[in-house]
């Protein structure tokens, strides 16, 4: 069986749980960690919680093509999942990865297939004619391990800290992903490609939930038995659908993990890691 993934960004948010989820279901997982220096604190943490005999972690940049080579020849793994950062603070930066890592498998001896080669949150138009790889898209995904850059990391820490949360409108449409929900599609994915089905292009991974920004504020706010004392700007609901085909009818699956389950699941996570922070600076 087909089992070796190199997550390329394993710090990340998604490319921490995909990585995590892969060596409970026994694939041995070659993590690429390629934040540089300027990683933050809970990168750091991430990494330390994927120590496993089947996770290898290799400290390099994409970009540099030596030891990306020795890598891949050394390991030769039969599934890339390349994870960037949040798509709010793109920067071109992605794209750059994705064309360094696409050549590199071109010039491997034993190449991965290009379903067998995922993508996460590339610019729909610089990829939508690409049959290099399987792009996935999704939406505004949260849960533990999530950093402060995201929607609902910013709701939780106004409603926590009392802050405001500058450029966020009450009536703006939020279009929630459970990060379980995405790892339990990626996993099955891999199993239809390892059935030798041909998956490429750009598919959408549907959102679980759909709610306004003040209605989460409000739901954050009751799990955590705070008021919500937070009143965000009205504007004319803002709703913008992608316009991709969906996963669900070749996986099976559907993402189904309920708001209120996966901010339960989050902001139990963030209380328990604020408090470990805590211990440890006072060590």
């Amino acid at each position: 069986m087909s089992n070796r993934v190199m997550v390329v960004g394993v710090s990340t948010f998604k490319g921490f749980h995909i990585a995590r989820r892969l060596l409970k279901e026994g694939y041995e997982v070659i993590g690429i960690d390629d934040e540089g220096q300027a990683k933050h604190q809970l990168s750091k943490q991430r990494l330390y919680v994927l120590s496993h005999p089947m996770f290898h972690l290799i400290r390099t940049d994409t970009s540099h093509r030596p030891n990306m080579r020795q890598v891949m020849t050394m390991y030769e793994p039969n599934h890339v999942i390349l994870c960037g950062g949040p798509s709010s603070v793109y920067t071109g930066r992605e794209m750059e990865r994705f064309e360094q890592v696409k050549q590199l498998i071109r010039s491997q001896k034993n190449r991965v297939s290009a379903p067998s080669f995922i993508t996460f949150d590339l610019p729909i138009e610089d990829t939508r004619h690409s049959s290099s790889a399987l792009h996935l898209v999704t939406e505004d995904v949260y849960g533990p391990w999530n950093d402060s850059t995201t929607l609902f990391s910013k709701a939780v820490l106004a409603i926590d800290q009392g802050h405001r949360m500058v450029g966020y409108y009450a009536t703006d449409i939020v279009k929630a992903s459970y990060i379980d929900d995405v790892v339990e599609t990626v996993v099955r994915v891999l199993r239809l490609i390892q059935s030798d089905l041909t998956l490429v292009g750009q598919f959408r991974i549907n959102a679980s939930d759909y709610v306004h920004v003040q209605t989460l504020l409000t739901e954050v706010g009751y799990l955590m038995h705070h008021p919500v004392n937070l009143t965000l700007p009205v504007r004319d609901q803002v709703f913008h659908e992608v316009d991709l085909p969906t996963l669900e009818a070749m996986t099976g699956f559907n993402p189904q993990t309920s708001l209120y389950e996966g901010l339960k699941e989050l902001i139990e996570w963030y209380d328990t890691y604020q408090t470990m922070m805590k211990e440890d600076m006072s060590t």
